[in-house]
């Protein structure tokens, strides 16, 4: 893939991203059955999806455009869709599901305080979303079931079941939105410790990447416990002017949601097809790149094609450098260095 121009690139996801906004749109008309069922107190939160997906979706085409990342992109999709090892890829894609996204291993690898943070404020955020979207969608409501006086869970206006107001199932489907608030200052609050006691993070952290989306969830997560804290022990003191101030928080979140850090959420999945690409290079059978002055392999010739490739493709070209193991062009820096100071420069 060559490299395209900045403007075509841009009109590439403007045009992704419109369609992305106008699917959702298209979404929430058909599933409210054409706004019959939408809540306009939940409007506010409906159209902020609108513009959240536009915005995920124009970044995330801009993100997938550069060559490095189209590069994987197209190289995974096409190791993963080979007939021959597509059953074991599923298989493998479940584990990788598992242990990238469900479990986030790979966090737990560097500490579990970063692992207990990742995972509170990640499925804090999931169950919160599940719970909201299908609501400010006019996908799902409460009604009463035949008998009277048990509530009626519909799903895009199909009756799907029924529950006790006074049982486990009624705590836990009204509560879904404080155990997500809950577990999402667990997480901020983790996070904020680190950031704030921990040099090596504070050596590359930012207000913009780090910070901002640490205060947005806490805001989200405080207002909506005192929406719960209004109506439950004031009586529904102030009801009103908290619903709005949550909303603006709902609102603010899902818009910085394509600029700042939490953008990786998208990322992730995407990324997954790097684990096929790596697993390629590393069989037994595949060809291996020799090192032009030791003769050593050191990684894979697939690789190493496409490295060069997109070397290439963005403007950046060295030549017969590009034939060297890591350890030779280590190798060659200190030869170079040793060379100058005597006066007498050595190229290898």
């Amino acid at each position: 893939m060559a490299v395209r121009p900045f403007a075509h690139a841009r009109t590439t996801a403007f045009l992704w991203g419109t369609a992305a906004g106008i699917l959702v749109i298209a979404f929430i008309y058909f599933g409210s059955g054409r706004l019959s069922r939408f809540d306009t107190a939940l409007a506010a939160y409906a159209m902020a999806t609108v513009f959240a997906a536009f915005a995920i979706t124009y970044r995330y085409v801009m993100w997938v455009q550069r060559p490095p990342t189209w590069k994987y992109f197209v190289a995974g999709w096409k190791l993963f869709l080979r007939p021959k090892f597509l059953a074991k890829n599923l298989v493998r894609f479940v584990g990788l599901l598992w242990d990238n996204i469900v479990a986030q291993k790979f966090i737990e690898r560097r500490s579990f305080q970063r692992w207990t943070a990742h995972m509170c404020l990640a499925w804090g955020c999931l169950i919160a979303f599940a719970i909201t979207v299908p609501l400010s969608w006019g996908w799902m409501q409460f009604g009463i079931a035949p008998n009277g006086s048990d509530y009626l869970v519909e799903v895009i206006g199909i009756p799907v079941f029924s529950f006790s107001p006074h049982g486990v199932i009624a705590f836990f489907m009204f509560n879904g939105l404080n155990f997500s608030a809950v577990m999402l200052l667990v997480g901020v609050a983790l996070a904020m410790h680190r950031r704030l006691f921990d040099l090596g993070a504070q050596a590359v952290e930012s207000i913009a990447s780090d910070l901002i989306p640490l205060f947005l969830l806490f805001a989200v997560s405080v207002t909506g416990l005192m929406l719960t804290a209004s109506y439950r022990l004031m009586g529904g003191a102030n009801f009103s002017f908290i619903s709005l101030l949550h909303a603006f928080t709902v609102i603010l979140l899902l818009l910085y949601m394509p600029f700042g850090k939490l953008f990786h959420v998208i990322q992730r999945p995407a990324q997954l097809g790097v684990a096929y690409y790596k697993e390629e290079g590393a069989r037994p059978d595949a060809l291996q790149a020799i090192c032009a002055r030791s003769g050593a392999p050191y990684q894979s010739l697939m690789h190493h094609d496409d490295l060069v490739e997109v070397m290439n493709e963005i403007g950046m070209d060295f030549g017969e450098h590009q034939n060297l193991s890591p350890e030779e062009k280590r190798r060659l820096i200190a030869l170079n260095q040793a060379a100058s100071m005597d006066g007498k420069p050595f190229v290898g």
